[in-house]
């Protein structure tokens, strides 16, 4: 058995360290506490709360001050104003929790929680050729082909919740660092006592092709150290929060989490609400499933909206120590992970503490290639790009499988934006079209389905309008062509159905496109009676002219008849029927037997769009 470690000052004393081969280094579960909706603890609970650290919501910003003779402390949130740490003096915690849930102002009194990371250390020693002996599990996950795409912007800050970080180590003093900050303490220093923050951080960013140690995933990021546990590898779930809290409000993109620790559904709660928001914010967070080789769930990776990753050893299988359930979303090696270590040292170990920096890595080079994707796709590039393992799709011990870096990098998000159709010609709305118009419809996109039924014309009464429609692919467009003229001053609205696609079958939104004709088109005379050149005409005649469209300006000025014989006008009275479009003229007398007569159609008539009505001459013979 190792030897007992003896507890930081203020601190719970861990337990004793197992054997390495068999278990992981212990941790400290949770204790039950109030918060509406969860379990209701027992004062024993209660009073065993770590410390006497109570974690207290408030409903409003929490106070500078607590009238409270069992309060030994209070600790303000710097992150949250809604939300304190009370310590209570030696056997007080459950007094003063229950004082604290009459305060109206309270909104949950929780015991504070210890969480621990998730790693071990491994007996296996660094050598000089770290990368070709020790970094199977960069090679596994497809490094350095990902480094193709990118390795990682210096926009993009990775914030490393855990032990610290060592500033001065030879693998990451040239790598960018932007505050660091020591939730325990509330200062900057990021001091690691522990050596596990530094490799986890080596794991994401070490420099790499400096011939030196070990080579990170992404060495052009930004790294934000935040420290939340000791230099044993324990910490208040307080801090824990504060620090995510931190990370969010300073900038962060991704937050890496390899620790953890049970929690009672109280606890989970009143804690979710910090990893809610960070989803919310846009921020990532990555945390290991644990190593207690089992389904009970483990936090923060069990949380909502965060992402949990189990381990897998060099074979592509489970690690015996990984745990498991339907919590896991993505697996990445956690056995015999070499990275930097403190002192300026490098070190050999095993966890799913070193899956996790792995699967945020990965993160953090996504960000850097795709800054225009979501979180959403970004935890679909991952897990669609993933190495099944296990039983065929998702499963609870590896999630969507193990990550392959390159192809994640490489992974596009499917194109469902449906296909958007505008009326080009002429221009939705526009009025004064010429009626010889031939409309066309231009898609953003290739598309499939354009026929005479999904691309119509219809007048303003809705009655569909006889075209053709034609689909030129290279251009994306569709010509309607109406076999006639349409009306003059009259509104067409072109139809496009929904039954239109694009190439990858989203359908376009159905919609329609309105514009009016004007009046381009000279009227004509359609009809005259008695017909032109007709003879045997009864002399008592009434002479008609039928036009094309409405016309004005109709009188014995514009329209005369002539006798061809005397070459004299005949006196004829001019009436217009607006309503059939026909102008009648009546002789004054009877016209001369056999012979021919001339209807003279002069300048002046016009339509309503003042087209002038072409000059013509009409002949008939009486009887």
């Amino acid at each position: 058995m190792a030897p007992r470690r003896a507890a930081a000052p203020g601190r719970p004393a861990p337990p004793a360290a197992a054997p390495i081969a068999a278990t992981l280094v212990a941790v400290l579960l949770a204790l039950l506490a109030i918060v509406p909706g969860g379990p209701a603890p027992s004062d024993e609970a209660v009073a065993k709360a770590p410390d006497g650290r109570l974690v207290v919501l408030w409903r409003d910003d929490a106070p500078s001050a607590l009238a409270d003779a069992g309060v030994a402390e209070l600790h303000l949130s710097k992150t949250n104003a809604r939300r304190s740490v009370v310590i209570a003096k030696p056997g007080q915690a459950a007094a003063v929790a229950k004082r604290l849930e009459k305060d109206p102002r309270v909104k949950a009194v929780v015991p504070d929680a210890v969480g621990s990371v998730v790693a071990w250390p491994e007996d296996a020693a660094p050598s000089d050729e770290l990368w070709s002996a020790y970094q199977y599990d960069m090679r596994l996950i497809g490094m350095p082909a990902a480094w193709q795409y990118t390795i990682g912007s210096p926009d993009v800050v990775v914030a490393v919740v855990d032990t610290g970080y060592e500033l001065t180590h030879p693998d990451l003093q040239g790598i960018p660092v932007v505050d660091p900050y020591n939730s325990r303490a509330g200062s900057t220093s990021v001091k690691d006592g522990y050596g596990h923050g530094t490799h986890v951080a080596g794991t994401i960013a070490a420099a790499t092709n400096n011939a030196i140690g070990v080579a990170g995933m992404a060495p052009g990021v930004t790294i934000m150290p935040v420290k939340v546990l000791d230099s044993n590898g324990y910490g208040y779930w307080s801090d824990f929060l504060e620090g995510v809290d931190w990370a969010v409000a300073h900038g962060a993109d991704v937050v890496n989490m390899s620790l953890g620790s049970g929690l009672s559904a109280s606890q989970v709660a009143a804690f979710q609400p910090t990893f809610t928001r960070a989803w919310a914010a846009g921020v990532m967070v990555i945390a290991a499933a644990g190593n207690n080789s089992n389904d009970t769930p483990f936090y923060p990776a069990s949380f909502a909206n965060v992402i949990s990753v189990s381990a897998t050893n060099n074979s592509d299988t489970k690690a015996n120590f990984s745990n498991y359930g339907p919590m896991v979303d993505v697996s990445a090696p956690g056995v015999g992970i070499t990275s930097a270590f403190k002192d300026g040292t490098y070190r050999t170990m095993g966890g799913t503490s070193m899956a996790t920096p792995h699967v945020a890595g990965l993160v953090a080079l996504i960000r850097s290639l795709h800054p225009e994707f979501t979180l959403e796709e970004i935890e679909t590039a991952i897990k669609a790009t993933a190495k099944d393992l296990g039983a065929p799709g998702r499963d609870d011990l590896y999630g969507a499988g193990r990550i392959v870096a390159p192809a994640a990098l490489s992974w596009t998000p499917p194109d469902i934006t449906p296909p958007v159709a505008t009326l080009a010609s002429p221009l939705s709305g526009s009025k004064g079209v010429s009626e010889s118009v031939t409309p066309v419809v231009a898609f953003d996109a290739a598309v499939t389905g354009v026929d005479g039924a999904s691309v119509t014309l219809v007048d303003g009464a809705g009655q569909a309008v006889s075209a053709t429609v034609v689909y030129d692919a290279s251009r994306k467009r569709a010509s309607v062509d109406p076999t006639a003229k349409l009306a003059s001053r009259t509104q067409y609205r072109v139809r496009v159905a929904g039954t239109i696609r694009d190439l990858n079958g989203n359908p376009v939104t159905a919609t329609s496109f309105t514009f009016t004709t004007g009046d381009s088109i000279r009227p004509t005379v359609t009809s005259v009676r008695p017909k032109p050149g007709k003879t045997g005409v009864w002399r008592g005649v009434t002479i008609r002219l039928t036009f094309s469209e409405a016309v004005k300006n109709v009188s014995k000025v514009t329209l005369r008849l002539k006798n061809l014989r005397t070459g004299y006008r005949v006196s004829v009275t001019v009436r217009y029927d607006a309503a059939t479009r026909t102008a009648y003229l009546d002789p004054t007398y009877r016209l001369m037997a056999k012979t021919w007569y001339r209807i003279k159609v002069r300048d002046g008539i016009v339509d309503l769009g003042g087209n002038a009505l072409a000059r013509g001459r009409f002949d008939f013979k009486t009887r």
